[in-house]
């Protein structure tokens, strides 16, 4: 799982060997307050963070797919939800491309959220030529 641009909420996955991209972009936000009667983006929380019926997550999954993947069904995004082992993980990709999707949001001490993370080959004095960190498995 690799994120192709989370400043706009973009986090690609890939089932077998097709790829597919969430997008939680400003149109798929307003379909998200419509589908679910929310005042504004702020009632998103509420959703998630109650008990989320499994439509409701199929709906989300949905929604998250319709910017990159325009004929998305309901149906079609239970088969992929299926395919990626089912609710729990469904539910942690909704989540993770959610808070792509608000990265002012993110909790304290979290760094900056801009800021590519570290990694790769550094040139820091505890940075190896092989870019693994020490104590890294």
């Amino acid at each position: 799982m690799t994120a192709r641009n989370p400043l706009r909420g973009q986090l690609a996955f890939t089932v077998g060997e097709t790829a597919f991209t969430f997008a939680f972009t400003t149109n798929a936000l307003c379909e998200v307050e419509e589908a679910f009667q929310l005042d504004d983006i702020t009632g998103l929380e509420a959703v998630l963070n109650g008990k989320p019926s499994l439509r409701t997550i199929r709906t989300l999954f949905r929604i998250g797919l319709t910017d990159c993947h325009p004929d998305m069904t309901d149906r079609e995004a239970g088969t992929i939800m299926e395919a990626v082992g089912g609710l729990e993980p469904s539910l942690e990709l909704i989540m993770l491309a959610v808070q792509q999707a608000f990265p002012e949001a993110a909790p304290a001490g979290a760094g900056n959220p801009r800021r590519p993370p570290r990694g790769g080959r550094g040139t820091g004095r505890n940075s190896m030529s092989t870019g693994v960190q020490p104590g890294a498995a």
